[in-house]
This record gives C-alpha cells, structure tokens and sequence, in this order.
C-alpha cells in the first residue's frame, strides 16, 4: 500500500508498459511466484490444458502469439476460480524443415546420420531459446518447470516408442509394400492428412488407342504414364462403348495389350467416358489395381524422374509429358489437346512445398486406423467443442479418410521407428522396454532368429515416425500416463485441446484415435479451437507478400497487455486480418487503468475499509450495481470461453461507467467533502471498483493488474500476486439499486454536454441551470443537489416539469 500523502500518488503518470512488463515478466520466473503458476496437485480440482507444441521454426509470428494468449488467459482465470492448473509447453521438434535448414545452411550431410542429428538438435535448441524469448514477452508463463517438452529428446522417444510397442501388442501395426503418396521436393512418404487440392492450369490430351478394328479416344492429363497404363475402363452403362468391353487396346508409343473394363466408377461426362488405369495416377488408380489385381509398373522415382520409360527414363515428369505429347502428336495418336482447369493433389500441409504428389510403390509402416473411425466419431461427439462448428469439419475429414495411417518417414531427424522386420516372411518385431528407446538401424535385435519362422535374417529399419506419431500422445505425456499413474488418473482426460482450425484433421484426428485406443477414453473433454490470423490486406501472412505481423514489433510499441486485449477482440474460431487499430485502442486503455489508479492511490493510505452498504449515496450504489452485472457478465464469458464478450464487457465499465462518469462524480467527496464518512465510503468504493476491476482483467492483462496490485494492494491483500487472488464473485458485492444514481450520472453527463457546447471548461463556474424532468427525476436530482452542483461548478439548480433535459443559466 502506497504511504503517499493523501490525494497524491508515487506512480509515474504515464505508464510504460516495456518497463512495467520487463518487471514482472522476471519476477514471475523467480521462486517466490512460482508459487502462483505451478501445478500442485494438493487435492484442488485439476484443469489440464493440451497446448500446441509449434513448430520449432525459431520465429514466432502473430497466429503463435494467438495461442499463446489464449492457453495463458484461460489458465490465468482458472487458477483464479480454485483449479490447480497444469498448463504444459512442448516444442515439435523433429521435421524436414529443419533437416533442410541443417543440410543446407550449415553444409552437413545426412550420410552420417549421428552427426546430422546432432546439428539438427544443435540448431533446434537455438530455435527454442529465440521462439521462448518471445512466448515470454507475451506474458505467456506456463508450467515451464514440471511441463516443458521436447520431442526430440530421448525420453519422449521412449514414450512414443512405448506406444508404438502397445499398438504393436494390439495388433496394429504392420509392414507393407504398397502405393504411398510421396513428395519428390521432400524424399518423403505422406499421410493423408498432408495432402490437399490445388487448382492448375494443364492440358487434357485427347490419344487414341487401336482396339481390335476401331479406335478408342482416351482423355487424360497425364500421358507421360503410358508406359504404366495397365488397362482402359469404361461405364458399363455407356452404350459408347459396349462394344470394347473385354477386348484388348493397344497403348500408343509403347505398344502393350491392355483389357478395356467396365466398371461403375467411370464418369460418363469426363473427357471421352474412357480413361486409362495406370500405376499410378491418382487413388482412382490404386483401387482399381487392387480390385482387378492388375499389375504394377513403377514410372517415377523418389526424385520425380521417368523409369521404366525407355527414352524418357531419367527426365522429369513435367519434361517428359511434353515429349510424350509431341512424339504422340507424331505418330498420329494425339487428336487433339485442350487448356484445362483442374485439381492437382499436392504436398500442402507445408506452406514452402506445395509440390504435386506421386504415388510410389514402397515398403511402409502402417497403424490401422480405418479400424477406428467409429471410435474416433464417438469420442468426438462426446467432447464440447467451441465452436460447434468445427466438430462438423473433423466429421467430416473422418468419414473421408480411405487408406490406413502411414506413420513412417524417409528422413533422419525423428524418432526412430522402433521395429525390426523378418525379410523372409514379414514378421515384426518389437524391442525390449528396457531397451527403449532404439534405433533399429544400428542397435541388434533382440532376438537371431525369426519367432514366426525360424529365418536369420532380421532387418532394423531407418525410417523415423511421421510427426503427428510424436504430436499425437501430448496429453498422455502431460498427464503422467509414462511416469505418474496416480496423477494421470486426476488430470486425464484433458479439460481442454486448444489448437487452431486447421489441423483439426491432423493434430486432433490423430490424438483422439491414439489415444483412445491405448486408454480405452477419449483425451479431451472439450476442444477451443482458434482461426487464422491473417495479414491486415486479410490474407495470409507470408513473407513474400510482405504481411507478416511479427509479434516483436508490437510489444515493443504498445505493450502485450495491449497486443492481448487485440487478439480477443473478435470471436474464437474466425479468421481476422490482425489490425492496428484494437491495438492503439488497448494502450489507451491501459493508460486509462493506469491513470484512474494513480488517482486513487493517493486516497488509499492505511487499511481501507469495506463498503458498508447502509453509507452509499446514489452514485456509489449506481457503479456498485454496475460492477456486479460486469462480474457477472465477464464470469459467464470466460467460463464459455467468449473471450471478446469479457474484454468489451470490462473495457466499457471500466473506461466510461468507472473513469468517465463515476470518477468525476466523486471528486467533490474525496477534495472538499461534506463530512468524514461521506468521504471514507466514497474512498471504500473506488477501493472495491479498482480491486475487483484489475482481478477481473487480470488474466487477460497480466503485467499492468500485477503492477497495480503490487502498488496499491498487496501489503492488506497478502497474496504474492494478483494471479494468485481469487477472481471476483458478483455475490461478494452488495446487492443495490442503481436506478437512482443512474438518473444522476445521467444528468451530470448531460449537463457538462452543455458546457462543452457552451464552450465552458468543466471546471468554470457557472450561475445557474435550469433541469427538466417528470416528478420521479426531478425528486432525485433534488436529493442529490450538492453533488451535481458540485461537480459542475453549478452555483444554484432549478427544477421544471417536462422531458428530460437541461439548460445552462449563465
């Protein structure tokens, strides 16, 4: 508590927030406020958040920030109401852009696969340190002592590892040699969920083919596939092509015999109604191979090259299309060729790819995840989800999905799959526990021989997991399932997953299938699902376009407390091009905070004390009955998570219900009141507004309550800090009616309306004015004469029947 001199203040008039939230944002990593953020586990009602482990990119731009705010002021308010909160950080550590960043910025190959682990964890760790630094001038603090996580560290390898063995056990894991989706820019396999459509410019090639005596017109995008052509197919019922059905078609260029199918999946309309069945093509083209059991001739590499191809063998995909083309428009088997519009499947989970995919025929890792789609639906349809929406989308995405879960990787730099294989008949198998983790490329198997058939050859593996086999177990990991059963017991399920909406169909698809197959539950009770942070031209940020809003800059301009205010200003689940505006908006704000506590600060000296209910004048019980409904209003949004309702719902009381109106009302009783109690309740009452206004923004904007709080109210509240006060209860309150002071508020505002028009400073002196109202109004205001005409300089009122209104008597 301030010793200040009564009406005086030792705070500065101005705030600073760099200064303010440099301050507190090293206290609150010192032992003494710990106190306030770690996870007890003493018997108070657990609330485990899942948080995003980003990417380990080392830049941590608006759209991190977003989340960030969001998983501290949830977990800021929910300590405040009683829950022991664990609020864990983890890094996603291990992925190709950070091999690439390795390989070529720092020269290391990857042939030495221990070295190149070694930079990459080198370079990873660096990362972190820039990406934290951020985090933390965010006011981000969670639980960085018991949960911070790294998936590249050894003792999550295990933990992944241990799952991967469990899944084993089940019975769901397996090898095999089968078509897989493979990136050529990457050198990788890819999961489903990686890929999505782009819409390309092409060209539908129109070819012939001899079938018998006649000619079969083909339409097709892709003619540098001929070589892999395995058969035509055809609608049966297109009365087109009866005719051909069952006979051979020979494949111009490379002369194979190929059958002429029938089968319902043909669309009539496309092109010609004939298409060509390659291997392969599209999944089109792996179904039918599967269901006609055609054979398999590889035509692209891993590097996006010709094989198999004669001539073409060695070019690129896109050379060899346009030399197919003219050698097919030689030969006279080109009709014609038309531009052409159309949705190329392409390597988009990563922003910096964008490359179209081919399918390669390679041996792979798989989970059967098709297994589960059922369980995955019904775990989803038991979690609260915010938005409701977004429930639709992961529904949707499930019900898409057509092929297992490829988990394995052609990279370095992930944790190892942890299996070795019989190369004779296929058995897997597993490792030790107690040998785990391991990297089956170098470490011996556990046994010489095969258990399913005796064979000597055992082979380990150096494909590493996909990341989303890492990023899937987070909530086992922070609730104790490797290494507490008794805590995991408390805090698991998860109370809340918050991510972003787009990796709904990852991150959350792949957790709630792992997870509830290794627990038998679900790990999430409820889902807060965050939109798209776009750059202020509203689209997405990108270096290239110049619109990426890096974090930094604002903070050190405005402040995080005013950055955070911004963030909440639109609803969860929408995406917002990031404006300036709010921003500005919110540093006015906070000074406004700031200022209206300066003031007060002065008043505050010694034990303050409570409001006495039967003491308030009007005014006193018009804002006391205001700040009940804000308690009451902001409680009920943060609990729904409407984080934009609370801002504005604080922002509008705080700035003109408290600082605009009631601050100037009650001026006259703090600097020349009629009597000593009339001033100590008005003291009480800016003491009960200001502290349960800074617990209430307080997890929202963390540096500046603390700030305030340390100034004005520690010394008699006694809690270390604001965040570990409790967050007002409109019941603490007493319960008053404000219908009378609001009729006063409302005519000291209008009043010093007139002033301002009358162009009279609000302090000039002024001979009379004359008041309008019915009898009820005009009852009040004469009951509270003395404060409006103290307030506004007015030296005598007079009273008329009518509509509201007034007018100056100069």
């Amino acid at each position: 508590m301030s010793s200040a001199k009564d009406g005086t203040s030792k705070m500065e008039k101005v705030y600073s927030p760099r200064s303010v939230e440099e301050k507190w944002q090293k206290a609150w990593m010192t032992e003494e406020f710990y106190q306030a953020y770690k996870f007890k586990n003493d018997g108070r009602p657990v609330f485990t958040i899942d948080t995003p482990p980003p990417f380990t990119s080392g830049e941590l731009h608006m759209g991190h920030a977003y989340w960030n705010v969001i998983n501290d002021t949830v977990a800021r308010y929910k300590r405040m109401t009683g829950h022991d909160v664990i609020l864990p950080q983890g890094w996603d550590c291990q992925g190709l852009p950070t091999e690439l960043k390795v390989q070529y910025r720092w020269k290391v190959s990857r042939e030495d696969r221990a070295l190149f682990r070694k930079k990459c964890e080198e370079w990873t760790a660096n990362m972190i340190d820039s990406m934290k630094r951020t985090m933390i001038r965010l006011g981000y603090r969670p639980d960085w002592e018991q949960f911070e996580y790294r998936t590249m560290d050894k003792s999550y390898w295990r933990a992944v590892q241990e799952t991967l063995i469990q899944m084993h056990e089940k019975g769901l894991i397996y090898r095999k040699e089968f078509p897989v989706h493979w990136c050529s820019k990457c050198g990788t396999a890819l999961a489903q969920a990686e890929l999505g459509y782009l819409q390309k410019k092409g060209k539908l090639y129109y070819l012939r083919f001899r079938a018998g005596d006649r000619d079969l017109e083909v339409a097709t995008t892709r003619p540098e596939l001929l070589n892999a052509c395995q058969a035509l197919a055809v609608n049966p019922g297109d009365s087109r092509y009866s005719w051909a059905v069952g006979k051979e078609a020979t494949v111009p260029i490379f002369g194979q015999r190929v059958r002429v199918l029938a089968d319902s999946s043909v669309d009539m309309e496309f092109g010609t109604g004939v298409v060509m069945i390659c291997t392969y093509g599209d999944e089109q083209d792996i179904k039918w191979q599967q269901i006609y059991k055609l054979p398999v001739t590889r035509s692209v590499d891993e590097y996006g090259r010709m094989v198999n191809a004669g001539k073409y063998n060695g070019m690129k995909v896109a050379d060899a299309r346009e030399e197919v083309a003219k050698d097919l428009e030689a030969e006279g088997s080109l009709i014609r060729s038309e531009e052409f519009v159309h949705n190329v499947l392409a390597h988009t989970e990563r922003a910096d790819c964008m490359t179209p995919i081919e399918f390669l025929t390679k041996d792979q890792w798989f989970i059967k995840s098709m297994d589960f789609k059922e369980t995955v639906l019904r775990e989803a349809e038991r979690m609260e989800w915010i938005p409701e929406f977004v429930h639709s989308r992961l529904v949707d995405w499930v019900n898409s999905i057509e092929w297992d879960w490829l988990i394995s990787r052609q990279r370095v730099f992930g944790t190892p799959i942890p299996f070795w294989f019989c190369s004779d008949c296929n058995h897997i198998i597993a490792p030790r526990r107690e040998d785990l983790p391991v990297d089956t490329s170098s470490a011996p198997p556990p046994v010489e021989r095969c258990p399913n058939c005796g064979g000597s050859r055992i082979t380990g593996t150096s494909d590493v997991c996909d990341c989303w086999v890492d990023s899937s177990i987070t909530p086992l990991i922070v609730t104790g399932y490797f290494r507490d059963r008794g805590l995991f017991e408390r805090a698991y399920p998860a109370d809340l997953r918050q991510q972003g909406h787009d990796i709904v169909r990852t991150w959350m698809y792949y957790t709630i299938l792992r997870c509830a197959v290794l627990t038998g539950t679900g790990p999430f009770k409820g889902a807060l699902v965050n939109g798209h942070i776009l750059g202020p031209d509203g689209t997405r940020m990108s270096k290239s376009k110049g619109n990426v809003i890096i974090p930094e800059q604002g903070i050190n301009q405005y402040g995080a407390d005013a950055i955070r205010q911004a963030l909440f200003s639109l609803t969860i689940g929408s995406d917002f091009p990031f404006k300036w505006e709010p921003v500005k908006y919110g540093k006015s704000f906070l000074q406004k905070v700031w200022s209206s506590s300066r003031f007060a600060e002065g008043f505050f000296s010694g034990m303050v004390a409570k409001v006495n209910p039967k003491g308030l004048d009007e005014t006193d019980k018009w804002i006391i009955s205001r700040l009940r409904e804000t308690i009451s209003k902001a409680r009920d949004a943060m609990e729904k998570y409407q984080f934009h309702i609370a801002v504005d719902a604080i922002q509008k009381f705080y700035w003109h219900d408290f600082c605009d109106q009631y601050i100037e009302a009650v001026k006259p009783r703090l600097y020349s009141p009629r009597n000593a109690e009339d001033k100590a309740t008005a003291v009480s009452v800016l003491h009960t507004v200001i502290w349960n206004s800074i617990r209430l923004l307080a997890p929202i904007c963390p540096h500046i309550t603390e700030e305030i709080y340390q100034s004005l109210f520690r010394e008699n509240m006694g809690f270390v800090s604001v965040h570990a006060a409790p967050y007002p209860k409109p019941e603490e309150l007493p319960e008053v009616d404000g219908t009378k002071g609001e009729k006063v508020i409302a005519m000291i505002a209008l009043l010093r309306t007139r002033k301002v028009e009358n162009k009279l400073a609000l302090s000039a002196g002024v001979r009379g004015a004359v008041i309008h109202g019915n009898s009820e109004e005009l009852k009040v205001y004469k009951e509270n004469e003395w404060l409006i005409r103290q307030v506004l300089h007015i030296d005598s009122l007079e009273y008329k029947i009518g509509e509201k209104d007034a007018e100056l008597i100069k």
